[in-house]
């Protein structure tokens, strides 16, 4: 049995892992696939070192992508939570 955290909680949002959905103070915020799993995995790994090629492999795994893809998402996440 699994007890891993699927939901987190920072200042006005709330994660649901298992929705699959960002809440700022009640109310979802509109975000890429991408970049949801994006800031689950920074989330998930919160207080500790977090390397490019760590989060390359957690969010596009099955895939090959430019490192570019990593810098427009971790921007489109940036304006995602202003």
């Amino acid at each position: 049995m699994s007890l891993k955290t699927h939901s987190f909680k920072f200042g006005d949002y709330f994660l649901d892992g298992h929705e699959k959905v960002l809440f700022r103070s009640g109310k979802p915020v509109s975000i890429t696939p991408k970049a949801f799993l994006l800031l689950q995995t920074l989330v998930e790994k919160q207080g500790h070192l977090v390397e490019k090629e760590q989060l390359m492999q957690a969010v596009w795994a099955d895939s090959f992508v430019e490192q570019g893809n990593l810098s427009f998402t971790i921007n489109l996440l940036r304006k995602a939570l202003g």
